[in-house]
C-alpha cells in the first residue's frame, strides 16, 4: 500500500555521500522544474531554476539528466540555461545527449497504426488542437477546458483505446490536465536504470511529481534517493516530498553545495 512520504529537509537526508565522489541527478520536467502551463510551449522553468541547472552542468562530479514524458527535442527548446545535458524523451524512447546525438526506440507498426486512429477519433469529435503526438505516444490535453469537454476529451481517448489501442500493448494514462497512450514496454524506469548502470558508483537521486515517475522511483529504491515534487503530498513509491519552487530550490541547492566538496 502507497503512504504519502515524509517532508524533505537537510535534516532528513544531507546529502553527505555526494561530496564524497560523483553524482546522478535525474530530474522530471513539468509540474517538477517548470508549472504546468495551458499551453504547454510557455511551460518554463521557476525562477532560478535555470540558473542551478546551469551550475550543476559544469560541475565534474555531476552527471545530469532529464527525463520527460515530452519529447527531447521539444524539451530542448524549452530550457533556457547555457549549457546543454542529456534529455530522455518520450519516457525513456528519446535519447538526446549532451553533444546533440539523438537516437530512439521505435513503435511497432500495429501500435503506430493504433496513435493514428486514436488522433483522428480525437480530431473528429473537435478536439484536435487538443492533441500532442509525440515520437512515440499520444497525449490529449484537457487543461483549461470545461469540465464538460474534459470529460468528453477523455471518454474518446478511452473509447478509442479500448478499440484499439489496448490489444497492440498500448497503456493509458491519466496525468495531472490530460491522458496519454503510450507503449507499455519503455517507461522511465528503464532511463533511470540506464543511467543507473553507466554510473554504478554515483549517489543518485530522482525527483518527478506525476505518475509516469513511479517507474523510475520503484527503479532507484535501495539505490539512490527519490523525491516527490508536488504542492501536496499523495501516495507514493518515494522516499520524500518536497513544495515546488522554494524547496525545490533548497534541494539543488544542497546537491550543488554537496557536490562541490567533491571537486576540493
Amino acid at each position: 500500500m502507497l503512504v504519502a512520504p515524509p517532508h524533505w529537509n537537510s535534516g532528513a537526508e544531507s546529502l553527505a555521500q555526494v561530496g564524497r565522489g560523483p553524482s546522478l541527478l535525474m530530474l522530471d520536467y513539468d509540474g517538477t522544474l517548470a508549472p504546468f502551463r495551458e499551453d504547454r510551449m510557455q511551460a518554463l522553468p521557476w525562477p532560478g531554476i535555470g540558473e542551478r541547472l546551469d551550475r550543476l552542468s559544469t560541475m565534474p562530479s555531476v552527471h545530469m539528466a532529464l527525463v520527460t514524458g515530452r519529447s527531447a527535442r521539444e524539451l530542448a527548446s524549452l530550457l533556457p540555461t547555457q549549457h546543454s545535458f542529456e534529455i530522455w524523451g518520450s519516457h525513456g524512447r528519446e535519447r538526446l545527449t549532451a553533444d546533440g546525438v539523438y537516437t530512439s526506440t521505435n513503435l511497432a507498426p500495429a501500435q503506430q497504426t493504433a496513435l493514428n486512429q486514436l488522433e483522428k477519433a480525437l480530431e473528429q469529435a473537435g478536439f484536435g488542437t487538443q492533441v500532442e503526438r509525440k515520437p512515440a505516444g499520444l497525449a490529449a490535453h484537457w487543461r483549461g477546458l470545461p469540465p464538460d469537454a474534459a470529460r468528453k476529451v477523455e471518454q474518446v481517448a478511452r473509447d478509442a483505446w479500448r478499440a484499439a489501442g489496448e490489444r497492440v500493448g498500448l497503456q493509458l494514462l491519466v496525468f495531472d490536465g490530460g491522458i496519454e497512450v503510450r507503449s507499455d514496454s519503455i517507461h522511465k524506469g528503464h532511463a533511470a536504470l540506464h543511467m543507473l548502470t553507466r554510473f554504478p558508483t554515483a549517489t543518485a537521486a530522482y525527483l518527478g511529481d506525476d505518475t509516469t515517475d513511479e517507474d523510475a522511483f520503484a527503479a532507484l529504491r535501495g539505490r539512490g534517493l527519490t523525491v516527490l515534487v508536488r504542492p501536496e503530498p499523495r501516495p507514493s513509491q518515494a522516499a520524500y516530498w518536497l513544495r515546488p519552487p522554494q524547496d525545490l530550490l533548497a534541494f539543488l541547492d544542497a546537491w550543488i553545495h554537496a557536490a562541490e566538496r567533491a571537486v576540493r
